[in-house]
């Protein structure tokens, strides 16, 4: 009996380490997922955020996003957390830590694709909101950045003179 017992032991044992050495390499290939930042136009950046965001990459973000915005002098920032699934206290914190650090090198952020669970998670938290400057979606975020840098975005149409317009328009 007592080598049965044995027997289940080791295998329990067995299972447990290759389940968390599974859950600790797909965790390392999380952090690994890159996060660009991407220069949309003059002083514009757009950062897409997907995949779980813990304290590790959110920290790598905020070292990556404020270099960026002093290498492009930027002045406003989009950031998208449309792929993000899930939000801790902690990971709230230092998002808003970003935007005040942000804030303080001249740059205004605005938090775009808050899901409905991610918004119930920051109220829950007691996360302060009123530091945060949010948009609905992306294109939004967009539009609002533009606004804030005083770009007008027309359509062909509506940019040409009545001379300019292609034949037969």
């Amino acid at each position: 009996m007592k080598l049965v017992f044995l027997d289940i032991g080791l295998a329990i044992d067995t299972y447990i380490f290759q389940r968390e050495r599974t859950i600790r390499i797909q965790q390392e290939a999380i952090r690994e997922i890159p996060t660009p930042v991407l220069q949309v136009r003059e002083r514009l950046l757009i950062v897409p955020i997907i995949g779980v965001l813990d304290s590790t990459r959110a920290r790598r973000l905020t070292d990556q996003l404020l270099q960026a915005i002093r290498d492009n002098r930027a002045k406003v920032v989009v950031l998208d957390i449309t792929g993000v699934p899930a939000v801790d206290s902690r990971v709230a914190n230092h998002v808003l830590q970003t935007v005040d650090a942000s804030r303080l090198m001249g740059t205004t952020v605005i938090v775009t694709g808050l899901s409905a669970e991610v918004a119930q998670t920051l109220v829950a938290i007691g996360v302060d909101l009123t530091k945060l400057n949010t948009v609905g979606d992306l294109q939004g975020g967009i539009e609002e950045a533009d606004r804030l840098l005083g770009y007008k975005v027309l359509r062909i149409e509506e940019g040409m003179g009545q001379h300019d317009r292609p034949e037969g328009r």
